[in-house]
């Protein structure tokens, strides 16, 4: 099985291939590209099994650059990795018909499954959130100017009912991540833990 690998950062590409090679050990080939040229020109070069591809590479090309690979290359399997996901990038993500998505961020264990299912030839993109939670997580937030862009996402998911591990699911983060962001939501808040907090939250949606 041929592999490549394509991503800015020689740490994290060294990471992927640590991770790759004991999934796959001996049947395992890979080759890695750290900008868009590198990889088109390895692309040419040889029939591979699996494309990873940091957004990062695409630079002011964007996800046209991507959707491109995807058109010329339809029967190879696409993971792409994004440093800063939100609901949007990720809902445009999906128009370039790609097999799997991840955060960057994501833990270990989310890539492994990650890659496992593609390797399989399976998928690995994430739960799709309602109209109306997209609605919202494209929107203004409950509470402008006091939490981040972010701690608003994960705050209204929280009003929902969704779980730590739902929330990573949905924002594409690790649940340690959700954590830290939940921390400073009580901080910000002046609530004392999550019930609290997503009752506030509530009353607000609830208001509007």
């Amino acid at each position: 099985m041929l592999v490549v690998i394509a991503d800015r950062h020689d740490l994290f590409r060294q990471g992927l291939v640590t991770i790759l090679k004991e999934l796959k050990a001996s049947e395992l080939e890979l080759r890695e590209a750290s900008d868009f040229s590198e990889l088109r020109s390895i692309l040419q070069s040889e029939p591979f099994d699996l494309i990873i591809a940091g957004l990062n590479i695409f630079q002011e090309k964007g996800l046209i650059a991507l959707t491109n690979i995807r058109q010329k290359y339809p029967d190879i399997p696409v993971l792409a990795i994004i440093e800063n996901p939100t609901p949007k990038l990720v809902e445009d993500l999906r128009h370039c018909k790609l097999n799997g998505i991840i955060s960057k961020s994501a833990s270990r264990s989310s890539y492994i499954r990650a890659l496992k299912s593609l390797l399989l030839g399976g998928s690995h993109l994430p739960p799709r959130p309602s109209k109306k939670q997209f609605s919202y997580l494209s929107g203004p937030g409950l509470f402008p100017g006091t939490l981040t862009k972010r701690q608003e996402e994960v705050l209204y998911l929280v009003s929902d009912g969704k779980s730590n591990r739902e929330i990573a699911d949905i924002l594409h983060l690790s649940e340690g991540t959700v954590k830290v962001h939940m921390t400073a939501i009580f901080k910000s808040l002046d609530v004392k833990n999550r019930t609290q907090a997503m009752l506030l939250a509530q009353q607000i949606r609830d208001k509007g």
